[in-house]
């Protein structure tokens, strides 16, 4: 673990130190190239993205009910007040109410005793209960997966954040597309889009940037822990050691290891909330990023390096701009700029201003996570290795 960090270290500081030399190039042939680049990924990301909600919608050829499903809905909450009962209510509202356990990280704010009120008008569907949490380091919503998984029964579970709204006619598409094509894995696209203020655009886009960038196949060890659907055979073989600083990371390299495919569901939505400051929204990231990083240096044999590549990369190219090689910045930006843009316009339905917008505030929240947050958390990896602490998400 400690030499994978060492040559983290190395990777990065190579590349740098070679970086500085300047090679001067001819702009514009240059030019050329990034013009090019923009109509051409422009369009291709459009017609992806338009082919993939169309094959979602023939995906799906008949619509068995949700009731013919044995299907558990599941959270881990903390102090989450009227948004987690609401939430609770939102499920209990469906046509065909499934099986609901929701586990209370020993909540402090009365939000754990009026869902009890709530249970207790709805035993025959509901299940509230207090957490016990083990002496791992794993978030509590590990911890109550591990409880579901040995002490319910079902044949598929979806997984939610406390706040996490989907419709039930979403999640009867959804299971219908994982019964007929033999699916073991369904992601929803996660949007933060119930609230329109600046964070929460932001972190919508970074949503909609992270299912379409899978579906085009980048970054296939990124997975979202909430909003998903996953077979109940499957989740009995996921299991967390005494260490897992995310669970998200550690769902997805057993998914990846055992070859199991995760179906991204463009046109399926799970609504959550995101933090409403760009200063909460900052705090939030550095802990994903955190908990990722850590996990791939404790857990995965090579995927630290390529991001320790990318993140070096990342800050020479702004240093010295006039490298040949560096050429792959602007395209970089140009790539993640236009799928920001088209998953605002043609996912998300918004306007060209406003698309425009989000597109330019998440590529260089993107860019400032792969250059200050992905080496700052590196470097502190074995300073910081136990400080990992989990409570409610702030809103």
């Amino acid at each position: 673990m400690l030499i994978k960090w060492g040559l983290s270290l190395f990777i990065y500081l190579a590349f740098f130190v070679i970086n500085l030399k300047i090679k001067f190039y001819n702009p514009v042939w240059y030019l050329w190239l990034l013009l090019i680049a923009c109509v051409s990924i422009g369009i291709g990301l459009f017609i992806i993205t338009k082919r993939r909600i169309k094959t979602e919608n023939q995906l799906c050829r008949q619509t068995k009910p949700l009731s013919e499903f044995n299907l558990i809905v599941s959270t881990v909450f903390k102090n989450e007040g009227n948004t987690v009962v609401e939430t609770l209510k939102h499920y209990l509202r469906y046509k065909s109410v499934p099986e609901i356990v929701f586990y209370d990280d020993n909540s402090d704010d009365g939000s754990f005793e009026v869902l009890k009120s709530v249970e207790a008008t709805q035993k025959a569907h509901c299940t509230v209960k207090r957490l016990n949490r083990s002496e791992k380091i794993l978030h509590p919503k590990g911890m109550g997966f591990e409880d579901l998984i040995k002490n319910h029964c079902g044949d598929y579970i979806l997984i939610l954040d406390a706040d996490t709204i989907i419709e039930e006619e979403a999640v009867e598409k959804a299971l219908n597309i994982m019964s007929e094509n033999d699916l073991k894995v369904l992601h929803f696209t996660r949007r933060n889009d119930l609230s329109d203020d600046l964070a929460n655009n932001i972190a919508d886009t970074e949503e909609l940037f992270s299912t379409v960038n899978k579906i085009v196949g980048i970054f296939p060890w990124y997975f979202n822990g909430s909003g998903f659907i996953i077979s109940v055979d499957i989740a009995k073989k996921i299991v967390y050691d005494e260490y897992s600083p995310s669970d998200d990371s550690q769902i997805s390299f057993f998914l990846r290891k055992n070859k199991i495919e995760v179906f991204d569901a463009l046109s399926l939505f799970a609504h959550e909330k995101a933090p409403q400051t760009l200063r909460k929204l900052l705090k939030q990231h550095s802990s994903w990023t955190k908990g990722g990083i850590h996990h791939y240096l404790e857990k995965e044999r090579f995927t630290i390096f390529p991001v320790a590549f990318i993140s070096a990369y990342l800050i020479s190219s702004i240093l010295n701009p006039l490298q040949i090689y560096n050429l792959f910045f602007p395209l970089a930006f140009i790539f993640i700029f236009g799928v920001d843009f088209i998953s605002n316009r043609v996912v998300a339905g918004r306007g060209i201003l406003k698309s425009l917008k989000n597109s330019l505030f998440h590529t260089f929240g993107l860019f400032f996570k792969g250059i200050v947050l992905v080496p700052y958390h590196l470097v502190t990896f074995p300073f910081r290795r136990h400080t990992f602490w989990f409570s409610r998400t702030q809103y």
